[in-house]
């Protein structure tokens, strides 16, 4: 595992140099004519991403912030062993998530767990989005593999964040963060959002499972707030709003910054659907105002730079969105993952997703 980790080769380069290692044979790479699949892409990806971030025990770790695992990376990690059809490490992800993080008495999962921690959990809050990607990994895994009890926990998860989750608005029903800690009076611009955790196709499909959640309508109030939260001479949201009677605002107790989480808000808005260029255009075009692509870290009242995103994953969220704006035919820096960080490297490998299911003639 160790020697996988440190190979920089293509996605593609891997399913050829490593094929014959691949532990499922339904997975070798391409067609019966032998020509690679956008399917692939992610599949080859994901055996280099387990090596590097996903222990034996079935914990994704996050490099970016001491080793610790959350909610919404056992999210992801349980998502792509789904996408990669690697039912083992599916189990294994879920099977620590389960027993390590399912341990509040609603049926949600604490977000956050640090090996450096006795106990380990030491806040037992929940967040939203890591929630929505369990339960979306659940119910696509229940689907491929006929799983019912899968698909009835997700269900559970869903239903319990409908009732627990959600706060009024001018908007519609808004998703908070956490059960708690967004709402009034913890907030003085209640409720406080981020819109990154609008995971928008996990909401489509979760919704036809969990009627509670479809009554709440989030892919609407989703839209509109990402129609409306536009702020600064860079028109761009920031990761945390305040969308209370006074309307829709940088959020007060948190900094003015379009910044990591935001940055995935169109991620998803991408692969929820290609109908919504108006809402993509505003950060594809800010992350190349100044030519090349440079994603940023942006204090919005200004549009003054903070930081700029390092790493081969915000290319390839580039190129989706390039290509969903269909400003591009072919994409090539998402075609080649290489490990870095976790944050980036999801990013990268996400964009792999969404392309493969949403728009495969870019690969």
């Amino acid at each position: 595992m160790s020697r996988l980790s440190t190979l920089a080769v293509s996605a593609l380069a891997l399913l050829v140099a490593v094929g014959a290692l691949l532990p499922q044979p339904a997975r070798a790479a391409g067609d019966s004519a032998g020509r690679i699949l956008p399917s692939d892409y992610v599949v080859g990806s994901w055996e280099l991403y387990r090596a590097r971030f996903v222990t034996a025990e079935g914990r994704v770790t996050d490099d970016d912030n001491g080793m610790i695992s959350h909610s919404e990376g056992q999210g992801y990690g349980m998502l792509l062993a789904v996408a990669a059809d690697d039912r083992r490490s599916f189990e294994q992800i879920w099977a620590w998530t389960r027993q390590e993080l399912f341990i509040r008495d609603d049926g949600l999962a604490a977000w956050r767990w640090d090996p450096k921690a006795t106990p380990h959990v030491t806040d037992l809050n929940d967040a939203t989005d890591g929630d929505l990607l369990i339960a979306w990994a659940l119910l696509r895994a229940g689907s491929k593999w006929l799983v019912s009890d899968y698909k009835a926990k997700a269900r559970g998860i869903v239903d319990g964040l409908a009732e627990l989750a959600l706060a009024d608005s001018p908007y519609g029903r808004g998703l908070l963060p956490a059960v708690t800690g967004f709402d009034a009076p913890s907030q003085p611009d209640a409720p406080v959002v981020n819109l990154s955790y609008w995971v928008l196709p996990a909401i489509a499909e979760l919704e036809v499972i969990s009627p509670k959640l479809a009554k709440a309508g989030l892919i609407d109030s989703g839209l509109q707030l990402i129609k409306a939260a536009r702020f600064g001479p860079e028109m761009l949201p920031t990761d945390w709003i305040g969308f209370g009677a006074d309307g829709i605002r940088p959020a007060q107790n948190f900094p003015r910054h379009y910044g990591y989480n935001a940055v995935r808000i169109p991620l998803y808005l991408a692969w929820y659907s290609d109908d919504h260029a108006d809402l993509l255009a505003p950060f594809a075009d800010a992350w190349r105002k100044d030519g090349p692509l440079v994603p940023r870290v942006v204090e919005v009242d200004g549009g003054t730079t903070i930081n700029e995103m390092v790493g081969p994953g915000y290319l390839a969220l580039d190129d989706l969105l390039q290509c969903s704006l269909q400003r591009v035919e072919m994409v090539a820096a998402a075609k080649n993952f290489e490990p870095t960080t976790y944050y980036p490297s999801t990013l990268h490998i996400l964009s792999l997703m969404a392309l493969s299911e949403r728009y495969p003639q870019c690969l």
